[in-house]
């Protein structure tokens, strides 16, 4: 760390406009701390900064950024960020010559002589403007008091001066003096009075308060810091044009860099992607397919869901971000699957008719297309059924009679007839009723356009619209459909791509379901009222229901669309 030199100063200069001191270090324990929640939308990285809205409104704010002209952002994260300096208040302007910025605990000013931040008398400031009588009366802050002890001495002397005025209050003065540089941080203290709900200290550059009952800010005996800067802006210290809340700058190249958690990706893997950038003009697509945003840790996030057949080679993203494009390819890898030939027998048989098949894969698409809204799963999914597995995600099947090839699109488990199915993870009844292949089915919907879908149910006990938490009974094992014998197929579906679903029981995505913050197409994503009317599935042929459990002899099998 730079070691700090503080040049002697006469008494009749101590309290000038314009004293000000370098600042160093960074946040310390009897500071305040606060734990601020980061929003994409309204608080994102910049190229070499960052942007808030906290203190301007919904797309506006005030950009913290190092450049050529000042590193106020450097000075910003060495104090401690946002629990001692607070929110930005202000634009970047030119006052008494100096580069300055307002904070709503600090005020900044940059000193190019000297190279660094520093830290403005806002309080002396005040003082010299008239407003002690308006700090008095509406901010509880006692009035500027000079020492007649301080004529004629020398600084040291001035500094043990105003250090007595702490006695006052040794609460006050342990959180004052705690802070090693806290003549660099805080300035000299002022004056000090009892307000009787409120004991205040004022020093040159900031405001100690301690409540002597429990209030929304403090509790009772907290020694906490108010807002210097936030005071100064009321009076009207500063520019109208710089305290005026503005749009972030236009976006940069580095706005449009993505990661990907996997490269390659395999078929059926559920990729998490993140954009480097958080701000709120952004979209990201996959072969025109607007994904949704979750802001986690301040970045977008979202899911990328890859089918069982997947075309091997290179797929590309699209990011567009305040007006620049930029697409990224990643590399699609061929899984390893099982194969297996299969033989339905002929009462079966019409439910492998392609038109019937490619109506309901119409129909179940339909359903798993839609962004309802903000992720509704609160950990990793369970498997919906007790029993034994079976055919595996993504099996290469062909079906006879007429050597139909299909790739199986969920996981079976293996049940006896009347077990129970129940919900993976929360979520709300998307739809329930009979198909003719899938026979009773349940789609339940987890935000953020993930699906998860059971079927062959024998019974069904839930309804369309209806809110499910994660064990909640959906059903029992069945073998309706195209069915060999009772037993459970299940899917989670991702931007209504069939993702292979054992990923879903180990893995949590939590930064996606803890997201602070969802965009869908650069728009807020709203979560509707209730259910979405649902659409009208194909006809159900009147022998599409049960059928004897082991009529082939064969391991339980079904057959979903397509």
């Amino acid at each position: 760390m730079a070691r700090l030199l503080i040049r002697p100063l006469l008494a009749a200069t101590v309290f000038s406009v314009g004293l000000f001191l370098a600042l160093v270090g960074g946040a310390r324990a009897s500071e305040p701390q606060a734990t601020v929640p980061a929003v994409c939308a309204s608080d994102f990285a910049i190229p070499n900064g960052w942007f808030y809205t906290q203190t301007g409104g919904a797309g506006v704010g005030f950009p913290v950024w190092d450049d050529a002209d000042a590193r106020f952002w450097t000075a910003f994260q060495n104090l401690g960020g946002l629990p001692v300096v607070g929110y930005p208040i202000s634009q970047r302007f030119q006052q008494h010559g100096f580069t300055v910025q307002a904070f709503q605990k600090l005020v900044l000013q940059w000193d190019p002589a000297a190279d660094r931040a520093n830290a403005v008398n806002t309080l002396d400031n005040l003082h010299q403007a008239g407003f002690d009588s308006w700090l008095e009366s509406f901010r509880q802050v006692p009035p500027h008091q000079a020492l007649p002890a301080d004529a004629g001495q020398t600084f040291d002397v001035v500094t043990a001066n105003h250090v007595a005025l702490l006695d006052g209050n040794l609460d006050i003065r342990a959180a004052f003096l705690a802070v090693p540089n806290w003549l660099t941080r805080f300035g000299l203290p002022i004056a000090y009075r009892d307000f009787g709900a409120v004991r205040v200290l004022r020093a040159q550059r900031v405001v100690l308060q301690q409540w002597a009952t429990d209030t929304p800010w403090a509790k009772a005996g907290e020694v906490i810091f108010a807002n210097s800067g936030d005071m100064a802006r009321e009076a009207g210290l500063f520019p109208e044009s710089a305290v005026t809340p503005g749009p972030p700058g236009a976006a940069q190249p580095t706005d449009l860099e993505l990661t990907l958690d996997q490269r390659p990706a395999v078929q059926g893997a559920t990729v998490l992607a993140e954009l480097a950038s958080g701000r709120p003009d952004v979209r990201l697509t996959l072969d025109g397919r607007a994904l949704p945003l979750a802001c986690a840790g301040s970045a977008w996030q979202t899911l990328v869901g890859l089918a069982a057949d997947a075309e091997p080679g290179p797929r590309r993203l699209q990011v567009d971000v305040g007006g620049l494009t930029q697409m990224h390819e990643f590399q699609v890898a061929a899984g390893t699957f099982s194969s297996t030939e299969l033989t339905v027998e002929p009462d079966l048989a019409h439910l492998l008719d392609p038109q019937m098949a490619a109506e309901e894969r119409a129909f179940v698409r339909s359903l798993v297309d839609p962004v309802s809204g903000p992720p509704i799963w609160t950990g990793v999914f369970g498997i919906p059924a007790s029993g034994s597995p079976t055919s595996p995600y993504g099996q290469r099947r062909v079906f006879h009679p007429g050597a139909i090839p299909y790739v199986h699109e969920g996981a079976d488990v293996a049940a006896p007839l009347g077990a129970l199915v129940v919900t993976p993870a929360a979520g709300r009844v998307a739809w329930a009723g009979p198909l003719a292949i899938r026979g009773n089915s349940v789609v339940l919907d987890h935000g953020f356009g993930v699906y998860s879908v059971v079927v062959h149910l024998d019974r069904i006990d839930v309804a369309a619209g209806a809110t499910v938490t994660p064990g909640q009974a959906l059903g029992t094992i069945g073998s309706t459909g195209r069915s060999t014998g009772p037993h459970l197929h299940w899917e989670v579906l991702v931007g209504g791509v069939a993702v292979d679903p054992t990923v879903w029981t180990w893995r949590d995505f939590v930064g996606i379901r803890n997201g602070t913050g969802y965009l869908l197409s650069g728009d807020s994503v709203e979560v509707p009222p209730g259910a979405p009317e649902a659409p009208t599935p194909p006809a159900t042929p009147p022998d599409a229901g049960p059928t004897s459990a082991g009529e082939t002899g064969q391991s339980p099998d079904d057959v979903p669309a397509g």
